[in-house]
């Protein structure tokens, strides 16, 4: 039997102003069950003790919250929930501040008055080199992750097997790696000596080659500033020779995590072949 206290999910809607779809997609996430499901009609009936929860999500959605966050401040206990709202939050923020330096990159590109840095750009001759390597589809968001996973299965591999590490680890880029599109990329980490390669890791030799590069702080690798990095490189290899086969890379051959501000954290590198080679 019915409680006739409980609210029709129709009522219920009026009541907390959120949409009839929204409830039942609320339902269907464990946002924000019914009290009581009738088991002969499936129809959904709510309590008005539901109502701050129902509108918590409301405002939460507001803020363009994921419902996968909201579900994790809904989770907390009531003590931790603003604390756990901040930290959503401070994300949230900090990715507005990266789409809005984006846009900004995006309209002087459309205007043809990219602002270029004063990067201290140099060339250098790359002699072959034997790489260990891992080839991943991966997504902008699990980048950052995905890099730091690969550099650390390579090192184990080269350490334990008794090879040399003959050069700073680097990331190649044979595709854009964005929301939509997964590269690939292929992390890899120079070595010499006997290597047998292990699970997905693959060796290869990387042929020699020139290279224009410059050396990023930790501010100019964020997203989206190191895409003046790769212009200005772009620019430079294309002002001084042809293109190479070789694409575009970023190189680690500095400390990342004990690097002061202002020193520099990483490259970013563009293969070319010189006028007249």
């Amino acid at each position: 039997m019915t409680d006739p206290a409980r609210l029709t999910i129709r009522a219920f809607a009026d009541a907390s102003r959120l949409s009839v779809k929204a409830l039942r997609l609320y339902d269907d996430l464990g946002l924000l069950p019914p009290a009581q499901v009738d088991r002969h009609n499936g129809y959904r009936y709510y309590s008005p003790a539901q109502l701050p929860q129902a509108q918590l999500i409301g405002l939460l959605r507001q803020l363009d919250l994921s419902l996968k966050d909201i579900q994790d401040v809904l989770d907390a206990p009531p003590p931790r929930r603003p604390e756990r709202l901040r930290e959503h939050w401070a994300r949230a923020k900090a990715e507005h501040a990266r789409r809005d330096a984006l846009a900004r990159y995006v309209q002087h590109k459309l205007q043809g008055d990219a602002p270029m840095p004063e990067f201290e750009l140099q060339t250098r001759q790359v002699p072959a080199q034997h790489l260990a390597t891992l080839t991943w589809h991966v997504l902008v968001q699990d980048l950052p992750r995905t890099i730091q996973d690969s550099f650390r299965q390579l090192h184990v591999l080269i350490r334990e097997q008794g090879a040399t590490f003959a050069g700073p680890p680097l990331v190649i880029y044979h595709g854009e790696v964005n929301a939509d599109s997964d590269g690939p990329i292929e992390v890899c980490w120079p070595y010499s000596g006997i290597l047998t390669p292990s699970g997905d890791v693959a060796l290869r030799v990387e042929p020699a080659h020139t290279e224009a590069f410059v050396a990023l702080t930790r501010e100019q690798f964020e997203f989206p500033a190191i895409l003046s990095a790769y212009d200005a490189t772009c620019a430079y290899a294309s002002a001084h020779g042809t293109g190479s086969p070789l694409p575009c890379r970023e190189v680690y051959p500095y400390d990342w995590d004990n690097a002061a501000p202002g020193e520099p954290v990483g490259e970013v590198a563009w293969p070319y072949t010189p006028k007249g080679a």
